[in-house]
């Protein structure tokens, strides 16, 4: 499960981000401020980037979506 937090007034919340990632695995994605849409994806932070301006989206969040397979430990 893909999770963000976020800051609403004085207290983080979770945002699961899930339903909105799962189709970009091992992709960047240029996200919106408010964590609900995605802007732009590329193999690269910059292709990412660079769509999310060329449509008129100045502020996002840049993300890495790990890929689903990955195992992880911590």
């Amino acid at each position: 499960m893909e999770k963000c937090y976020t800051f609403f007034g004085d207290e983080m919340a979770p945002i699961d981000l899930t339903p909105i990632l799962r189709q970009y695995s091992g992709k960047w994605v240029a996200l919106s401020d408010d964590h609900k849409s995605v802007y732009a994806s590329g193999d690269t932070a910059k292709v990412a980037a660079d769509g999310a301006i060329s449509t008129g989206h100045s502020d996002f969040t840049l993300l890495f979506v790990e890929p689903s397979n990955l195992l992880y430990c911590g």
